[in-house]
């Protein structure tokens, strides 16, 4: 059985535990069983270069704490409290005291969660670089061999102080990012990409099926569809199901 918290202050490992959470969790005690030991971790505490600006935005999506269901390659592992932070890409668990430190899930590939009906995996990936990668990705879309993912960020935008008196001073922000991935399975192993929330790129997805093709070319243009809309692109695949 897998471990799924990292503690904050230390750098030191306790050994794995082999019992289950347990679906009967206690949700007031964020789903902890205290009977299981933990992998102990200091968490990615990343901040933004301080420059003495203030800063607007959040690097949160949401502020509060949302239940969410934990899984393991053993099924439903039990239920926490949590939050994603998508600067420091993490998923940050409600502490049960004001004393505790911040915790955070373990980030493996093995460990997901399931946050208001959408599927948190952390995974592997080719960025729109090219270059290869892991963090989290939000799972939009599932066919039978293809996977529409979403990578949710906020990047830090640095402010500037104004050069003249006229000029106002730029504050720090957080500006939300949101990118498509694609995951296609072979031979078992899915290899995931960035995709181009384009009508091309989109189109190209079905190439090797021209009926479907021009099917969905219809379909994107009756239903005045802008792609750039990632919503609009689960509604292309929803309807390449029904094909």
């Amino acid at each position: 059985m897998l471990a799924f918290i990292v503690l904050a202050g230390t750098t030191a490992f306790s050994q794995l535990p082999s019992r289950n959470f347990g679906v009967n969790a206690d949700n007031s005690a964020v789903g902890r069983n205290p009977r299981l030991d933990f992998a102990f971790q200091e968490i990615r505490n990343k901040k933004p270069f301080d420059n003495g600006f203030r800063v607007t935005g959040s690097a949160y999506f949401h502020e509060d704490f949302r239940k969410a269901s934990i899984y393991s390659s053993d099924g439903l592992e039990g239920i926490l409290y949590v939050r994603y932070n998508g600067y420091a890409d993490l998923i940050q668990i409600r502490p049960r005291s004001e004393n505790e430190e911040a915790q955070m899930l373990l980030p493996r590939k093995d460990i997901y969660c399931v946050l208001e009906a959408t599927r948190i995996s952390f995974e592997r990936y080719y960025d729109k670089k090219g270059d290869y990668t892991e963090g989290y990705l939000f799972t939009l879309f599932e066919l039978d061999d293809m996977t529409l993912y979403e990578k949710r960020a906020k990047l830090f935008k640095e402010g500037k102080e104004g050069v003249t008196s006229l000029e106002l001073d730029v504050p720090n922000r957080y500006v939300e990012s949101r990118e498509l991935y694609v995951g296609r399975t072979d031979d078992g192993k899915e290899r995931i990409h960035f995709l181009k929330s384009t009508k091309k790129e989109i189109l190209k997805l079905f190439e090797s099926e021209p009926d479907a093709t021009k099917k969905l070319k219809r379909f994107i243009t009756d239903k005045g569809l802008k792609l750039k809309n990632h919503m609009d692109v689960v509604r292309v695949l929803r309807y390449y199901e029904t094909l």
